[in-house]
C-alpha cells in the first residue's frame, strides 16, 4: 500500500506530542465506494474547471491519516492543512494506465 510523507513547515505539539510530518495512506475502494470522488470536472466557457468536494476530500483526510492521528491535526497552521489536503487530493490525479495485454 501506497503511503505519503507531508512535511510540515514547522515542528507542532498536539495531546503532549510533537510531529513534524503527517503520513497518509492511499485511499482504497472501499473508501471510494463510501466517499466517491473528491473533485469533478466541469467545462465551462470552454475550460475545465475543478470543483472541490470539501466534504468530501475532509472524510478523507479523516480515514486516510495513519501519523500522528486525526485528532492532533487541529493544530495545523492554514498552509500545512493545504498541505494535508493537497497530498489527500494527489493521490486521485495520478492516473495509472493498466498494462496492455
Amino acid at each position: 500500500m501506497a503511503e505519503k510523507i507531508v512535511p510540515l513547515s514547522k515542528r507542532y505539539e498536539a495531546h503532549g506530542e510533537p510531529f513534524d510530518s503527517v503520513t497518509l495512506r492511499e485511499p482504497r475502494f472501499e473508501d471510494l465506494l463510501a466517499l466517491g470522488e473528491p473533485y469533478e470536472v466541469q467545462r465551462a466557457a470552454g475550460n475545465n474547471v475543478v470543483i472541490e468536494n470539501v466534504d468530501t476530500v475532509a472524510a478523507y483526510v479523516r480515514r486516510c491519516v495513519m501519523a500522528p492521528g486525526i485528532e492532533k491535526l487541529g493544530v495545523l497552521n492554514l498552509a500545512d492543512a493545504r498541505l494535508v489536503r493537497d497530498a489527500v487530493i494527489g493521490f486521485f490525479m495520478v492516473s495509472a494506465q493498466p498494462d496492455a495485454k
